[in-house]
């Protein structure tokens, strides 16, 4: 994801099979603080990885 983030113009996030988001890494990121995200006890950014967990309720490594 951390290449993604850094390299794509538009990234798709996918869940069994089908995309759940299309969107620049910057959009999606986005559109996720803006859902009020926060992650508890730690002090960091939201990235791609957290898009994903958020869209799809999985980790990457499921």
């Amino acid at each position: 994801m951390d290449e993604a983030e850094y390299l794509c113009n538009r990234v798709a996030i996918m869940e069994e099979g089908r995309i759940v988001a299309l969107e620049s890494p910057d959009q999606l990121i986005d559109n996720l603080v803006a859902t009020g995200f926060e992650r508890e006890k730690q002090v960091k950014k939201a990235n791609l990885e957290d898009v994903f967990i958020h869209l799809t309720g999985h980790s990457l490594r499921d």
